[in-house]
């Protein structure tokens, strides 16, 4: 059966005064119609460059940009930017980003914001345009009169929504989340969570989730996928990954979170992620792996596993 998105073999490196960064390092995953991917890891691992890499938001010191993202058999990265941009980005696949204050115009009424991406990709007109943004704030439990309010008047939880609405305005196909609920109180985030599951639920929307928080990941989630210094470590279902992790990593990030039924005590990982600039040679992971052998000092094998993988030395026998 044909993947309904697929990225392989991603790369995105940055040119700085330091060296070469290697944020997305051959990165590769697939989702079908309708599921939403957890994207987790510590800070700075590349999930945020995954995404831009995604929808080309590309800084002025790209190094290295190649790879191959399938969007219902089509290879999307063959596009020129000027197509990406007309039939691509937030027509297709739309972005929400983690700090919706900085997203908005602080000058510009939310109403005029939330409906700029449906006058200007699919011509239409403002009166409409502004029609569907007052519908969209209703779905995110917004006031729909609240279109003529302006960025500033509103709480953080509101301005999430709104961001929220700006990237559903066109009906894309995916919306990549990058931690829109990091920021929020825990009330604030349980109910935009559940605003986006029903939301998901009506369109059949399919979702790329980052973020670090892993009860927030086992809510949403049909696949998880791990990544640790610019790459995937780990890929799989939701239901097989929280139940029975298979890279140590993976491991070492559920243990590390507490739990209400048993009296297991959280683990810490010891150490700080790799430079990007200098990544570990052989397993980026060795140097704070429990498990690590003579082998590590190698790049692992991708091994598959239920549909998923795992780059793991210990699962080659597997």
């Amino acid at each position: 059966m044909q993947r309904y998105f697929e990225v392989e073999n991603l790369f995105l490196y940055y040119k700085t005064l330091k060296g070469i960064v290697k944020a997305v390092d051959g990165v590769s995953f697939h989702l079908n119609k309708g599921e939403a991917m957890a994207l987790i890891g510590e800070s700075g691992c590349g999930k945020s460059s995954l995404s831009r890499a995604i929808l080309r938001l590309l800084p002025r010191n790209v190094h290295r940009y190649e790879g191959v993202v399938r969007l219902n058999g089509d290879n999307i990265m063959e596009y020129n930017d000027e197509k990406f941009r007309k039939e691509v980005r937030w027509v297709k696949i739309s972005y929400v980003p983690q700090a919706a204050m900085n997203a908005l115009n602080p000058v510009i009424k939310i109403g005029d914001q939330i409906a700029e991406p449906l006058i200007l990709h699919k011509g239409v007109s403002k009166n409409e345009a502004l029609e569907k943004a007052a519908k969209l704030l209703n779905i995110v439990n917004i006031p729909s009169d609240f279109i003529n309010r302006y960025p500033f008047e509103l709480s953080g939880g509101m301005r999430q929504r709104v961001a929220i609405a700006m990237a559903l305005v066109a009906d894309p196909e995916i919306v990549i989340m990058d931690e829109p609920t990091s920021a929020l109180d825990v009330l604030t985030q349980a109910n935009i969570l559940n605003e986006i599951k029903d939301i998901r639920k009506k369109v059949n929307l399919t979702i790329i989730y980052i973020t670090h928080d892993i009860s927030v990941s086992s809510e949403i989630a049909d696949k998880v996928a791990v990544m640790y210094a610019g790459e995937i470590v780990e890929f799989n279902d939701a239901e097989h990954f929280f139940k029975k992790p298979q890279h140590p990593y993976s491991k070492l990030l559920l243990y590390s979170v507490p739990t209400l039924r048993t009296d297991r005590e959280p683990i810490y990982i010891k150490g700080s992620p790799p430079s990007l600039i200098n990544p570990p040679t052989g397993c980026r992971f060795k140097d704070r792996c429990p498990y690590r052998f003579d082998k590590c000092e190698k790049s692992p094998p991708k091994v598959d596993m239920d549909g998923g993988f795992a780059k793991c030395w210990l699962l080659e026998k597997r």
